[in-house]
């Protein structure tokens, strides 16, 4: 008998796996029952990996050396605005990876990359997987956030092969979310996931038709999660001991982590409490033996400093909705998913938002890994009826003349989804092109997030605006995109799948010119200066 598929929520602060047996969805407990790992690792004195609650257990006495909120680094350059903004955070070292451009996380004698550090998480999934089954799990479904670029899928679906498994889907999580509510119900239902994890927000407006689900329009920020919430609160934390004790904790990383673990602790009492004692003795010895911070939090300070955050995820919601189409009014069920919406006043700004209550019967920890394993059981298993049409969050294009950003496949279209344009060129003679892909909403193209370049050539030397050059687009059902070139003339053709990082695809690019050679751009087959029709950000 072959082994039921996982599905696993790889998340930025816990892990959490489920798996169908018997036509029951059952989370996966480890040796003590505990159903949520830490996604945290480490390595002890031997340089073996440890993973999850040993590890969060000395994060504190070995902040160097413990790695947290990985997800946030995974597919991200290291020069990157949103890892300039995580970095400073970051009690262990990230250094940048000169071959691609990207992270690199030095740990005992060797340094990992982010994806390297996520499989083994996923590895402690497959081995308590193991454990629980009695025979080893081959197959999984691995969630991402919905708005994860090509990139951050594609470096999380190599994790999950990195840790042995066979992933068959990548599945969006509020998309997942939205299955665990819905499977099996026989619902005629329009459905909003407010999903508000450790280091993500996602909104997902979905239509439920029986065991048909069908996803309309989604957004989020990669960088919007539980994790700000906590580092505003060390940041408080510390501007008052500064302001108490003339000590600035963020210059001793060990207090900075302390300080972190009580965050997140605090953070959680004030969803039931209306203030709490922050109580840390000896905070700093190695500044101050005696310090010592106490510091009263108060459920109002922490709404306050949180406002920024929960707009944020508001006026995310807007814009989605905005796509769709539709009000938020017109939603019937809004499903409250991620750790972070047990905060009182994340529930009350969206039951304000929605103006309706808002379903909260769903475990916010486990709805996600449960949708996923559900999604897995009805891949592998054809007498189980589920359609689920998913969507791509970002428009994917390329950049041409006068680094204008040209579509190709825009936002929430339904995947997979194959698209193919002709383009031409814009001098006289040109041997090649350079194929640039882009993800983003910008009319520039500098401005969206680049995924790759390749080089089509040799391409037949005529007049500009002669030859017709053919670009295909090819998202498949994880989001994964795949982009080839064809001179219609000559029938040459090139492409690849958005495997590396930007940096590198750019030095490859670069490296295979001709030194000093000047380059000219694709156009659209249309009068130039004709612009395409996508708003300015």
């Amino acid at each position: 008998m072959v082994a039921p598929v996982i599905g696993i929520d790889l998340g930025t602060s816990n892990t959490c796996a489920a798996v169908v047996i018997d036509g029951e969805v059952r989370t996966i407990p480890d040796e003590r029952g505990r159903v949520v790992i830490p996604s945290v690792v480490t390595q002890n004195k031997f340089g073996r990996f440890i993973v999850g609650h040993f590890a969060k257990a000395q994060q504190i006495t070995n902040p160097y050396e413990t790695i947290y909120s990985v997800k946030r680094l995974i597919g991200q350059q290291f020069d990157s605005e949103e890892l300039e903004r995580v970095r400073r955070y970051l009690s262990y070292t990230i250094e940048k990876d000169e071959r691609t451009g990207g992270v690199l996380i030095p740990l005992g004698d060797a340094k990992f990359t982010p994806t390297e550090i996520s499989a083994q998480i996923l590895m402690k999934v497959k081995e308590t997987a193991r454990t629980f089954l009695g025979e080893e799990p081959g197959r999984a479904v691995i969630t991402v956030p919905a708005h994860f670029n090509d990139i951050q899928r594609k470096e999380t679906k190599l994790a999950g092969e990195m840790a042995g498994f066979e992933v068959i889907r990548l599945i969006n999580e509020p998309t997942a979310s939205a299955l665990a509510f819905g499977f099996g119900h026989d619902l005629s239902t329009r459905v909003a996931v407010f999903d508000f994890g450790g280091g993500t927000f996602d909104i997902s407006v979905m239509n439920i038709e029986k065991n048909i689900f069908e996803v309309i329009s989604t957004g989020g920020d990669s960088y919007l999660g539980g994790d700000d919430f906590n580092w505003a609160i060390v940041d408080h934390l510390a501007a008052q001991f500064l302001i108490s004790d003339n000590i600035n904790l963020k210059m001793d990383k060990m207090a900075m982590q302390r300080l972190l673990d009580a965050a997140e602790t605090a953070k959680v009492e004030l969803s039931d409490q209306s203030e709490v004692l922050v109580d840390l003795p000896r905070i700093a010895p190695n500044i101050d033996v005696g310090a010592h911070l106490q510091v009263t939090l108060r459920r109002s300070q922490l709404e306050a400093m949180s406002q920024e955050f929960i707009q944020r995820a508001l006026d995310i919601c807007s814009a989605t909705f905005e796509v769709a189409g539709i009000t938020p009014q017109d939603v019937d069920q809004i499903l409250m998913v991620g750790g972070q919406t047990r905060m009182p006043a994340i529930l009350a700004a969206a039951q304000s938002f929605f103006q309706k209550p808002c379903n909260t019967r769903i475990n916010p920890e486990e709805a996600v890994a449960i949708g996923a394993a559900i999604q897995g059981h009805t891949l592998v298993e054809e007498h189980v009826g589920t359609l689920l049409l998913d969507v791509t969050p970002l428009t994917l294009g390329i950049g041409t003349f006068r680094d204008i950003f040209v579509p190709l496949i825009t936002r929430n279209t339904k995947v997979p989804h194959k698209m193919t344009k002709i383009f031409t060129t814009t001098h006289d003679q040109q041997e090649r092109v350079k194929i640039r892909v882009y993800q983003g909403e910008s009319r520039r193209a500098p401005s969206n997030q680049l995924l790759g370049e390749f080089i089509l050539e040799p391409i037949r030397k005529a007049p500009r605006m002669e030859p017709n050059i053919e670009v295909t687009f090819k998202l498949d059902a994880n989001g994964i995109l795949s982009v080839s070139a064809k001179d219609v003339d000559t029938g040459e053709e090139t492409g690849i799948t958005i495997e590396d990082y930007p940096e590198l695809a750019k030095k490859m690019a670069e490296d295979y010119l001709p030194a000093g050679e000047a380059w000219a751009d694709l156009t659209e087959t249309q009068p130039l200066g004709k612009s395409p029709s996508l708003p300015d950000r």
